[in-house]
């Protein structure tokens, strides 16, 4: 995988986030993809858990109900679920044991990027819930 294929996630990712439809269409195929991953590692549920996260941001975001994301950190989060459901990245997904692990390591780094930004919005979440 070379820039080429990081520039085409990062296109659809600026079309997507313009689109409510393709949006709950991302968010939908998300959803699926994760229904498949063993949760048998503490790896893989905090990764689930943090997939769990950005779908809710994302959702509260086209919802209307937080609006405090900037546009970058929409896209990022967007970006992160396309690439997740990408059937072709780094490592293969169908490679036991290390077809997540490029998931993985992007998902923990959008969640580092974007602590603050996660931190508000998980305290925003447990005041309105």
């Amino acid at each position: 995988m070379g820039n080429a294929k990081l520039d085409r996630i990062f296109t659809k990712a600026k079309e997507t986030v313009t689109q409510n439809e393709k949006v709950k269409s991302l968010l939908t195929e998300v959803k699926a993809k994760m229904d498949k991953i063993n949760t048998d590692s503490e790896e893989r549920s905090t990764f689930i858990y943090q997939i769990q996260v950005l779908i809710r941001m994302i959702r509260a975001h086209f919802n209307g109900k937080y609006s405090a994301f900037s546009t970058s950190t929409i896209l990022t989060l967007v970006f992160g679920l396309i690439y997740f459901i990408t059937p072709i990245d780094l490592i293969p997904d169908f490679i036991p044991a290390l077809g997540l692990t490029d998931d993985i390591s992007l998902i923990y780094f959008i969640f580092r990027n974007l602590a603050e930004d996660i931190g508000r919005f998980r305290s925003w979440e447990e005041t309105t819930g």
